[in-house]
């Protein structure tokens, strides 16, 4: 998930590699060597046309607000950092799934069928407190530039609060970037740091051999139960058998304190289960 301060530019991926503890990131705005039309991130959940910000191309370019979430009320699971699993628990099951190298990585699961948000609602407003930090990014996102913590920074080209008439400035006069985008630089990269932390803990969970497949059962009032797999969580049991020095590291390092809100969080199925009913009622 997330990485160190720095410098800002647009981006491919939507947890990529970052910086090692200490190291800075540098993620920047690009000039006219990026094409400003190269769309990065085809698979990057609801970014519909992430291009790299320029700073040359789009020097003119204001935002306006995050009218609602209803890009994505069709998103049925996001990445989560640890961080924010204190507060991610006492709202959404947070589970664990492999990519495509065969790595473990945290999601907050967000709906039960697919192409399904059940904290959305229809007027596009978000129905908990606490909202992931993947989905708070948007409209901007850190991409891979193909070297170690070398990023650029990215913006939806799509989203319609992007325009050159009304809103925050993204530059200033000079071409440097202007406060809200320096904001957004600050999140992104602040995102990228806890994304790699994340990453060292899933690493240390999975040497400890700590996950074990879990299937979601749902039954609904009416019709027939249905599961959903492919998900892992941390074995309890096994957590409760480890010596001293490995239970130790994890306590000193706050992993154990992130295993815990992750085997909490998971009583939270029945909670969307509930969601799931509600909706298919109305």
């Amino acid at each position: 998930m997330m990485a160190g301060a720095g410098k800002a530019t647009p981006s491919r991926e939507p947890l990529p590699a970052a910086p090692e503890p200490g190291r800075k990131l540098k993620s920047r705005v690009a000039r006219n060597e990026t094409k400003p039309e190269r769309s990065v991130m085809p698979s990057l959940l609801f970014y519909s046309k992430p291009v790299v910000l320029n700073r040359d191309a789009h020097k003119n370019l204001k935002i306006k607000p995050v009218p609602s979430f209803a890009y994505a009320a069709t998103t049925n699971s996001v990445p989560l950092a640890g961080n924010e699993f204190a507060s991610a628990a006492r709202m959404y099951p947070i589970l664990f799934i492999k990519d495509a190298n065969q790595n473990f990585f945290p999601i907050a699961l967000l709906g039960l069928r697919k192409d399904e948000n059940l904290f959305v609602d229809d007027k596009g407003r978000w129905t908990v407190s606490y909202i992931p930090a993947f989905i708070r990014r948007y409209p901007y996102v850190l991409g891979d530039k193909g070297l170690p913590n070398d990023f650029n920074v990215c913006i939806d080209e799509e989203f319609a609060g992007f325009n050159t008439s009304e809103g925050d400035a993204l530059f200033n006069e000079d071409g440097s970037e202007a406060p809200a985008l320096k904001r957004a630089i600050e999140f992104l990269n602040a995102y990228q740091t806890e994304a790699k932390r994340t990453e060292a803990f899933c690493e240390h969970l999975q040497k400890l051999d700590l996950f074990v497949p879990q299937v979601i059962t749902v039954t609904p009032k009416e019709g027939k139960p249905y599961t959903m797999d492919g998900f892992s969580v941390v074995d309890e049991a096994k957590l409760a058998k480890l010596n001293d020095a490995d239970a130790g590291n994890l306590l000193r390092s706050g992993y154990m304190g992130w295993a815990f809100a992750h085997l909490l969080s998971t009583h939270n199925v029945q909670d969307l289960s509930a969601r799931l009913e509600t909706r298919i009622e109305r």
